[in-house]
């Protein structure tokens, strides 16, 4: 599971978008959207993680 920020996941659906729709983009974008989804990087920790894991064990 790939959990990114909001600010983030507007990053990667602009530059998705630019890139369906053969627009311009910059590289930069794409080099740190790879980072964001690279296996070292998959889990972004949230305050709410430990309360999301306990409801769901419930």
């Amino acid at each position: 599971m790939i959990v990114l920020t909001d600010e983030q996941a507007n990053a990667v659906h602009r530059l998705l978008t630019c890139v369906l729709l053969n627009e311009p983009y910059q590289i930069s974008d794409v080099e740190d959207a790879l980072v964001w989804i690279s296996p070292e990087n998959r889990q972004i920790l949230c305050p709410f993680d430990s309360l999301w894991s306990k409801n769901l064990a419930e």
